[in-house]
């Protein structure tokens, strides 16, 4: 027969003690896994002239959604660029109340803050005869300014169509001046004349008045592109193979034609940095280079394509060679030394057939033969 131990008792009062120290750790660990984030972002364009919580950083929850209203920093009249450090955001929230054990903050440690030019209001000659303007029709889609005109044709030389989030185009106080004035009545020509798409483009603007060149001018813009692209998850070597950790994918500013940026991991990963590389970086195709197949002095097999014929030998390299590069190999049997393409570790493939010898293993592939294979 069992004996019940009276509640007051030292040892029934020690478990209910340990019961609720229990208890609150579960809803403790409950807490901090449904605990909502705030990720401050590198940098960011406003149009604004308050910057609020949800421009510069990524909110998910809806304890963290709750914040996105908090004023953070008043950009004054002529000021274009403002820094907003994490301290400052965390000094914001415990200001507003913030729960800490319901949202965690985090991300980069300082976020720039640039204000975007707004386009000037429209210019309308109210003094002219509505008559006038009977073949330019006008409704809310209409661009009025002859810098409308201008941003326009340079968006969609970009390819982004009518997507201003994607293109900014931005020009001197000198040409703003030019730019700003209205177009009513009046044909607009715009001729660029440098071939590049992003950067600094100069173009040559043209207003007519009938079949008459009323104005002729040049003026210099610089066209910047915002997208999606592969950046580093954190500071890579040079030489380091890229892994799934080692890359993220965010919103990057292209500002030249001649960075070609990488918008798919799965390009990245198993190639090599040619340089080192900082966190946060946008990775373009001159920064990757795929691992070393063939290494100066090694043996390889050689794979010599004659008419519809295929053989085979051993060779020893000259050089190092990646994935497609074209090396020198020198014959074990003849001492001769060729030039032949890297297909893989310690292979390579040669074509004998008279005429330029194929740069990449794809050329390679439309000088053979398709029925023959190894």
């Amino acid at each position: 027969m069992y004996e019940i131990e009276p509640e007051n008792t030292p040892g029934a009062t020690l478990r209910r003690m340990l019961l609720l120290l229990l208890a609150a750790l579960v809803v403790a660990f409950g807490i901090a896994a449904r605990a909502d984030s705030v990720r401050l972002y590198d940098q960011v364009g406003v149009n604004s002239e308050r910057v609020t919580l949800a421009q510069v950083a990524e909110l998910k929850g809806p304890a963290a959604e709750a914040l996105a209203g908090i004023v953070l920093a008043t950009l004054d009249e002529g000021r274009v660029e403002h820094t907003i450090t994490l301290a400052e955001v965390e000094k914001a929230l415990d200001a507003a109340g913030m729960n800490r054990g319901l949202v965690s903050l985090r991300g980069f440690a300082a976020c720039r803050v640039t204000r975007l030019a707004e386009p000037p209001a429209p210019m309308i000659d109210r003094g002219q005869d509505v008559a006038a303007n009977i073949e330019t029709p006008i409704d809310f889609e209409t661009t009025l300014t002859l810098r409308g005109v201008v941003e326009q044709q340079l968006t969609d030389r970009v390819g982004a169509g009518d997507s201003v989030d994607e293109v900014r185009v931005t020009f001197s106080e000198r040409d703003i001046k030019r730019l700003d004035v209205p177009i009513l009545g009046r044909s607009v020509e715009v001729e660029t004349v440098t071939p590049n798409l992003l950067g600094r483009v100069s173009m040559v603007v043209r207003l007519y008045e009938g079949h008459t060149v009323a104005e002729s001018f040049t003026v210099n813009a610089q066209v910047n592109r915002k997208m999606l692209a592969v950046t580093t998850a954190v500071a890579v070597s040079r030489g380091e193979v890229f892994t799934r950790s080692h890359l993220q994918v965010r919103e990057c500013v292209i500002e030249n034609d001649a960075d070609t940026p990488i918008t798919d991991p799965a390009v990245v990963i198993g190639q090599a940095s040619v340089a080192s590389l900082r966190a946060g970086e946008m990775l373009t195709t001159h920064a990757i280079k795929s691992p070393v197949m063939v290494k100066r002095g090694e043996l390889v097999d050689v794979r010599c394509f004659v008419g519809g014929l295929i053989v085979r030998t051993v060779g020893q390299a000259v050089e190092n060679g990646s994935l497609d590069d074209r090396i020198a190999v020198r014959s074990e049997s003849t001492g001769d030394t060729f030039y032949a393409v890297v297909t893989g570790r310690h292979e390579v493939v040669v074509s004998m057939d008279r005429g330029s010898q194929p740069e990449t293993t794809t050329a390679m592939a439309e000088q053979t033969n398709p029925e023959v294979t190894p």
